[in-house]
C-alpha cells in the first residue's frame, strides 16, 4: 500500500518496457504514481500517461488484471523545473512575458483534466549551476537565481490560485560550502504555509528544524536516503515526525542502494519504504499505512 509521489514515466529508458515497468510496481504493493511533469511539453506527456495507466484498455491495464484485478492509479503534475529558466532569455520575448505564456498553459492543461492533476511542480530553486549549458556566458549568477525566484514565484501564485499543493525542488551548490543553504532559506520563506512537498529532500539539521515548525511542509524520502555517505538524511529522518512524511523514486533517478547503478523505477520504493521503518523503529504496516494516509491527504488521492 504505497504511493510513489514522484516519477519521471516519460524518460526514454522506459520506452521500451514501459508495461512491464508498470506490472513490477504493482507486484510490488505501489498502488498510485504521480508523474511529474518539469516543463511545459513534459507536463502533457505526464498527464497523457497517468490517463493510459489508470483509464485506458491497453495492454498495460490486460496485464494488470491478469495478475490480480487491480488497477495501479496514476495522477501527474503541472510544473517547469527551475533549469527551465535559461530558456526564457533565449527567446524573443521579455522574460516575464515568456513565463506568464507558459503560466497560462499549465492552466489550461489543468482546467482540461482537474481530476487527474493533483499538484504543481516539479518547481523550486536550483544553485547547483556545475552542469553544462546551466550558465551561458550571457547570463551572470546572480541573474539566473532572480530568474529562478521569479519563475518559482509564478508557480505557487498559480498553486495557490487552483488550490493545489507545491511540488519543490530545491538543491544548494555546496562543493565550496559544505553548510551553504542558500537554496533552502529561500524556498521555506517563498512557500510560506502552503501545502507543499519538499521533494528528494537534502536539508541540512537546521533547516529540518525549520521545517519541523511547518505544519503544512511534508518531507518527501527517495533512494538517497539509503546511501551510506548520506548518514545527515538519517539523522534528518530520526526527528522527523512520520505525520510528515512521504515516500517517492524520482524515477529513473536515485535507485536505491541496492540497484545503483541501474535505472530506477517505481516497484524500487519499497527499499526507501523499508529504510524508514529500520531507522524509526517500526513495523513496515504502520510506515506504509501512516505514509499513505499522508499521501491521500494532503494529494487527494
Amino acid at each position: 500500500m504505497i504511493i510513489d509521489t514522484h516519477a519521471h514515466l516519460y524518460w526514454d529508458s522506459f520506452k521500451d518496457d514501459f508495461d512491464e515497468v508498470i506490472q513490477r510496481s504493482l507486484d510490488a504493493g505501489v498502488t498510485t504514481i504521480i508523474n511529474v511533469g518539469v516543463d511545459v511539453e513534459k507536463s502533457e506527456e505526464a498527464l497523457r500517461q497517468a490517463q493510459r495507466i489508470s483509464g485506458e484498455r491497453s495492454r498495460t491495464i490486460k496485464l494488470l488484471e491478469r495478475s490480480s484485478q487491480a488497477l495501479i492509479k496514476a495522477y501527474s503534475t503541472i510544473g517547469l523545473h527551475p533549469h527551465e529558466v535559461l530558456r526564457y532569455t533565449q527567446g524573443k520575448l521579455d522574460v516575464d512575458v515568456s513565463i506568464q505564456q507558459d503560466i497560462l498553459v499549465l492552466e489550461q492543461i489543468y482546467q482540461r483534466a482537474s481530476g487527474k492533476i493533483v499538484a504543481v511542480g516539479e518547481c523550486g530553486l536550483d544553485y547547483f549551476f556545475d552542469h553544462p549549458g546551466l550558465l551561458p556566458s550571457p547570463i551572470s549568477l546572480a541573474q539566473a537565481k532572480d530568474l529562478q525566484r521569479q519563475l518559482f514565484q509564478a508557480q505557487i501564485d498559480l498553486a495557490k490560485k487552483l488550490n493545489l499543493p507545491l511540488i519543490v525542488h530545491c538543491r544548494d551548490d555546496r562543493s565550496k560550502d559544505p553548510q551553504n543553504s542558500e537554496a533552502w532559506d529561500e524556498v521555506l520563506q517563498m512557500i510560506d504555509d502552503h501545502p507543499t512537498i519538499l521533494h528528494c529532500y537534502s536539508g541540512l539539521p537546521e533547516t529540518t528544524q525549520k521545517v519541523l515548525l511547518m505544519p503544512n511542509t511534508y518531507v518527501s524520502f527517495a533512494g538517497n536516503l539509503t546511501y551510506p555517505k548520506n548518514e545527515y538524511l538519517r539523522q534528518a529522518l530520526k526527528i522527523i515526525p512520520l505525520e510528515k512524511i512521504l515516500v517517492e523514486t524520482d524515477c529513473p533517478f536515485l535507485p536505491p542502494q541496492s540497484k545503483r547503478g541501474q535505472r530506477n523505477e517505481p516497484a524500487y520504493i519499497t527499499e526507501v519504504v523499508q529504510t524508514i521503518a529500520e531507522i524509526k523503529n517500526l513495523t513496515l504496516d504502520k510506515v506504509e499505512k501512516v505514509v499513505y494516509n499522508n499521501t491521500k491527504q494532503l494529494l487527494k488521492v
